[in-house]
This record gives C-alpha cells, structure tokens and sequence, in this order.
C-alpha cells in the first residue's frame, strides 16, 4: 500500500499593501502609513513526499524538473542515473538532480522515503539554482544528517493539527538550506545536455502516452521534424539508451504491472502493453527481473 502526501505551498504573488492606523488624541485625526516590503518571496509550488512500501516495482527511464531524494528503510533497489548504477540497501540514499535521466527497480519488498521538489521552490530565493549540482552519491554520515530532516517533515506531516503545516514548511526548507549547504558538488550543468533533453522531451512524453499502440521511428521523428535516423542519433545522445530500449522499459514496466494484478492470460497481457516481438520482449523481461513471465506468474499463485 501507498501513502501519498502532496502539498501545495502558495503565497499570492501580488502582496497587498499593509496599512497601520494610528489615532492621535491631541489631534483627533487618524494618521495613515503605507508599509511596502523592499522585498518579497512569490512561493507556489507542490512536492511529493511520500512512504513507499511496495513490490517488485520497476519506474523504467525518465527525467524531470525537480531535484529527488530517495532514502531506503527496508530491502533492495537497484538504482540508475544516466550511466551510472546504485545498489541501495536499508540506510542508503541517492539524490538525483534535475532533468537527469534515471530509473529504479526494487529487488523483491522495498521501502522507502521518496522527496521530489520542483526547481520552481527556489524561485525568488536562490536565483541559480538551475546551475546547482548536488552529490548523488553519499558518506553515512551526510546520509544520518539528511535522514534527521526527513524523519521530522514525517513527524510534522503524521500530526494533523494545523499549525504543523507552518511546521513541515520551515522544516522542507531547512533541508534544501542543508543540500545548498553542504551537498553541492563543484561541477555545473552541462548545457548542452540541459538542451538535449528539453529537445526530445516531446518524443517521450508521446512515447509514455501512446506505447500500447504501434509506434514508428518515423511517427516520432515528424514531432521534431527530423528524419528517423537522426531522431535516433539525438535519443542516444542525449538518454543514453536507443529508441526501441526506452520504448521497451515502457512496455515492460506497465506488462510486469499487469501480471502482478491481473489473472488475463499472459499472451493477452502482452497485446494490451503493445508488445509484438515475443523473443526480444522475453530477453529484455529476463534481463530487467531475472525471471520469465511465466515464473513470476507461478511464483505469485504459490505465495
């Protein structure tokens, strides 16, 4: 089961003027002052911050624009970002920067902390955040610091009294303070990598809402008005992974989902997904679990 907690944080962005009324008895007149602010924070944004107990869950490549930390309670989760590879067990954490391509497969029950906050959390407060590099990988103790701030935005969320809204919020920046602090690295973005994948964010947002349907190179290639070759050229660029293997952890992804929750016959469950090529599916399904579908099906119904 799936606890979710999502938050909405807004302050209007037209701050009202203050006016401070004062009554003076000699001249029984009201006096009228205007206060402005000098400076002011526009804040609105939403978060995602959430317990995941889950299974087998496999979150198959993607990219966004919020900066993500996951802390591991419980098992095993085998976690990518671009080329690299993280095996986090209990205590681990991995923090994942902006527009950085990534994806995560738990090893049998897992669970987790999951924190994702907008670049947009940072506007009118740190200006060049979109600049900022944080540390992926951490030391035990940069973890136990961070992991101190998380369990009391838990504490806060867990206690439904009002106040303690005001409270989760002084607490959430008090960590992006601690990550800003102490956890940026010297690098900075790579531009071009920045531009790559704004450029083919089209293709994929397509690709997530239409992979059960047959798909060509030369469908996706007319959304950026290229030719299918180059399409091809840019998607490995950019994801590090071809076309047809991001298109596959799609299907894959929603197929394993399926399996888990369905009794349908499995040749069905592989029509439903878009799933065509039953040698190239089974190959890629055996190298992302380690099973066939068959054995996961069978090993489910003996559980």
């Amino acid at each position: 089961m799936i606890s979710i907690m999502s938050f909405l944080i807004f302050i209007p962005k037209k701050i009202a003027k203050l006016q401070n009324i004062a009554y003076n008895i000699d001249m029984e007149e009201y006096k009228h002052e205007n206060i402005l602010h000098k400076r002011h924070f526009d804040l609105q944004f939403s978060i995602r911050f959430e317990v995941i107990d889950d299974n087998n869950f496999y979150s198959p490549f993607h990219w966004h624009n919020h900066i993500e930390v996951l802390y591991v309670l419980e098992g095993k989760i085998d976690f990518k970002i671009e080329q690299r590879r993280y095996v986090l067990t209990s205590e681990d954490m991995v923090i994942v920067n902006s527009e950085k391509i990534h994806s995560s497969k738990l090893c049998g029950h897992a669970k987790y902390i999951l924190l994702q906050v907008p670049l947009s959390a940072f506007e009118g407060i740190y200006e060049d955040i979109e600049n900022v590099v944080f540390k992926e990988s951490l030391s035990e103790n940069e973890t136990a610091k961070l992991f101190s701030c998380l369990s009391e935005m838990l504490e806060s969320v867990d206690d439904q009294r009002q106040e303690n809204r005001v409270k989760f919020i002084s607490l959430l920046y008090n960590f992006l303070y601690q990550l800003l602090s102490s956890y940026q690295t010297e690098q900075k973005k790579v531009v071009s990598s920045y531009y790559g994948i704004n450029r083919i964010s089209p293709v994929m947002a397509y690709v997530e809402k239409e992979f059960r349907n047959k798909i060509t190179l030369k469908d996706v290639a007319e959304l950026l008005n290229v030719t299918p070759e180059h399409l091809c050229r840019l998607f490995k660029k950019y994801t590090d992974m071809t076309f047809n293997e991001y298109l596959m952890s799609l299907r894959i992804s929603a197929f394993y989902q399926m399996l888990q929750n369905s009794n349908q016959k499995i040749s069905v469950i592989m029509e439903d997904c878009g799933i065509t090529n039953y040698k190239v599916f089974i190959r890629e399904f055996k190298k992302t679990f380690g099973k066939t579908p068959e054995m996961i099906r069978n090993q489910n119904n003996i559980g």
